[in-house]
């Protein structure tokens, strides 16, 4: 967090020496000046190309944070593909069929990635033009250029991964052209090659402020980029650096760290010892266990070593709780990140709290008071219950209950769905995570879980039978639910249906906190822990691939189980290693964080990827690939709106349904603005998509 105060600073003296000086000279101040108020003018010292670094961050924090109220951030780490889902079936990520060249959701990822991408290049061509700029030290020059390149690559990373190409270009643009070139897939991968690298031989192995690029961020990057263009040993190479200690001091948290290692216990009585329990503590905030508010979340601890990239977000309670620059371009959609509210269960939150009227004309709960009101006897004169709303008069089983969600404050004060929301509403998404990530190892229906002992996928971590608004168990709630129908056999508006029990989801603690700073404060309730862009276990993944891709199975069974057994799961051996038993480990340790569209989507269509075309030959956009295989075993099925979607039977009978997402869909449209204005090189749909230019 504290590279955004850092930036704000300098922004804030930068207008205010202005000030100052001008000030100084009354007769001055008042004589007429012109200034060039351009690229030329701005970027002449070390200082200003820190600043045009910032701006670049910016623009990756808005890409992260900027729009989680929305689908749009979720889609570059896989919304609707395999492990999570949005809540509503007719998104364009959930209905695969709207997405098309003009949807909102599909021109998002490139108008804010090209602006990167310039953004970047600007502090590129800057720092080669300032022949006679100095700079505090003799690498730092190359350090700050290699962040911009880094920037720039990430970016075309993103673009090449999500619409299988890119308007590729190493300079600034100051004018219009219509007559840009769009690269393949693979011709972006080879440039990245040779940035990744250039970038880790010239980043410093510590940042420069806390949330900035350093080499082991490169050398992961690299790694993942050999991979897709089958330099396999490459790859493993680049991985090794970043582990065995080449690239920097990163190594997987073993022992408890941060804000709220004192604790040995969860709030559920749950044991937090270590290795497991440093799992647990990567993902808290800056609230402390005593519930003071420490200077930062735990992904920027000093002590942990697992960071590599953290994209950083800053708030103050003396400011309205919005965010400080944190969002991005976007400010006002993000005044507290609703990140939690996201993977909470949205029905105590407001969401599926509605009334039924019997046929004699009496109105209940869907879930009775006990899913949506406080425990009898609760007033907002208890600090626990403070932002209660005032029930329904017309309900009689409220008796006077408070609401636990209330519209005006847009909270959530159930110990145990307690959310951030945002002052105007509630979070408008709900991320569904997919049956096949929720279900407890073992269950007949498939689980991604294969030890019931993984600390992953435990009641610590994900929360399935959580506590409703009045304390008592979702479970028991449930039954009560249940035993009200069974009275009521000749009344159907008493029975559960899929539509009403989808919003039931369980709660991830791994987005989520039960202690929140500035708790006192009007507006509380921050979920404020920053956004892991890349930790060492996902190298260690990486580097697992590219041993099985050369046939060392053992290597790879060896990097999977240094996680693993972190997790407290059971050792895998070699015979299990396979693409998609690393994709499994991936969604167990990375669920939510990874950016895992970018992963499946290299995977897919990829000749190169021999490990993957061995046991899924076909790979094209009208009949099979990898993404596709996955999404359509695992995605989300939308069981209350089949719609178009695939019907079959389950195990036990019941009818259910699969994603509609089809093999073309893993690469998204290219939007129409990019087509339409590129008037002078006509630039291709993607295959599987209609296009009117």
């Amino acid at each position: 967090m504290n590279n955004i105060k850092n930036i704000l600073n300098t922004v804030a003296v930068a207008l205010a020496c202005t000030t100052l000086f001008s000030a100084c000279n009354d007769k001055e101040f008042l004589e007429e000046h012109s200034y060039s108020n351009d690229s030329a003018g701005f970027y002449q010292s070390e200082r200003s190309m820190e600043i045009g670094l910032a701006s670049c961050y910016s623009e990756v924090q808005y890409l992260i944070f900027g729009n989680l109220r929305q689908p749009h951030s979720w889609m570059l780490l896989g919304l609707g593909c395999d492990t999570f889902a949005n809540s509503s079936a007719t998104n364009e990520c959930s209905n695969w069929e709207a997405m098309t060249e003009d949807s909102g959701q599909a021109r998002h990822w490139p108008d804010f990635l090209y602006k990167l991408v310039n953004r970047a290049n600007t502090v590129v061509d800057k720092i080669d033009e300032g022949e006679s700029i100095s700079y505090s030290t003799p690498t730092r020059k190359n350090e700050l250029r290699a962040e911009a390149v880094f920037l720039r690559s990430w970016a075309y990373r993103c673009l090449a991964g999500m619409y299988g190409g890119a308007v590729y270009t190493e300079h600034m643009t100051t004018e219009a052209r219509y007559d840009y070139e769009l690269l393949t897939r693979e011709e972006v991968w080879a440039k990245l090659k040779a940035d990744f690298a250039w970038c880790e031989q010239n980043l410093p192995t510590k940042p420069r402020l806390m949330g900035t690029i350093t080499k082991a961020a490169a050398a992961h990057y690299l790694a993942e980029v050999c991979l897709a263009l089958g330099d396999f040993k490459e790859a493993e190479e680049a991985a090794s650096r970043v582990i065995n200690g080449t690239d920097g001091n990163y190594a997987l948290m073993t022992t408890r760290f941060g804000n709220r290692k004192d604790q040995s216990v969860d709030r559920y009585g749950n044991s937090l010892a270590a290795p497991q329990g440093a799992y647990w503590d990567l993902f808290r905030s800056s609230a402390k266990t005593d519930g003071s508010v420490a200077t930062d979340s735990n992904a920027n601890d000093p002590t942990n070593t697992e960071s590599i990239w953290v994209a950083q977000i800053d708030f103050s309670a003396e400011t309205d709780n919005y965010p400080l620059g944190g969002s991005g371009d976007s400010w006002w959609r993000c005044h507290m990140p609703p990140t939690e509210g996201c993977f909470a269960p949205y029905i105590p939150r407001g969401g599926k709290n509605g009334t039924r009227v019997d046929k004699n004309g009496v109105k209940f709960y869907i879930f009775t008071a006990d899913a949506v009101c406080f425990p009898e006897g609760a007033t907002t004169s208890d600090p626990r219950y403070k932002n209660g709303g005032t029930p329904a008069s017309d309900i009689p089983e409220a008796k006077g209950r408070l609401l636990a969600w209330n519209a005006w404050q847009a909270k959530c004060d159930s110990l145990a769905t307690r959310v951030a929301g945002v002052n105007s509403g509630p979070c408008d998404l709900n991320t569904y995570a997919t049956e096949w990530m929720t279900r407890k190892a073992g269950d007949p229906l498939g689980s991604v879980w294969d030890d019931p002992n993984d600390f992953r996928g435990s009641e610590v971590m994900i929360q399935r039978d959580y506590y409703t608004p009045s304390g008592k168990l979702w479970s028991e709630v449930k039954k009560a639910i249940e035993a009200r129908a069974a009275a009521h056999p000749d009344d159907n508006s008493y029975k559960l249906t899929a539509g009403d029990t989808v919003n039931v989801t369980p709660r991830f603690w791994k987005f989520s906190d039960d202690k929140h700073p500035f708790q006192d404060k009007a507006n509380s309730n921050i979920y404020d822990a920053d956004w892991y862009m890349i930790r060492i276990a996902e190298t260690y993944l990486l580097r697992a691939e590219a041993r099985l891709a050369q046939n060392n199975k053992s290597g790879a069974a060896e990097d999977i189980n240094v996680i693993r057994n972190r997790a407290g799961a059971k050792s895998c051996s070699a015979a299990d290693v396979d693409i998609d038993y690393i994709m499994d480990e991936r969604a167990r340790e990375l669920f939510g964080e990874e950016q895992r569209w970018i992963t499946l989507n290299r995977l897919s269509c990829n000749p190169k990827a021999t490990y993957v075309t061995s046991k899924y030959p076909t790979q094209d956009t009208s009949t099979s690939n990898y993404m596709y295989e996955r999404v359509h075993k695992y995605g989300f099925g939308y069981e209350n709106a089949p719609g178009t979607r695939e019907a079959y039977k389950d195990i036990y009978g019941v009818t259910r349904h699969r994603s509609n997402f089809k093999p073309h869909n893993y690469v998204l449209p290219i939007p129409a603005q990019i087509i339409q204005s590129n008037k002078d090189v006509k630039i291709p749909q993607n295959a599987g998509y209609s296009t009117k230019f």
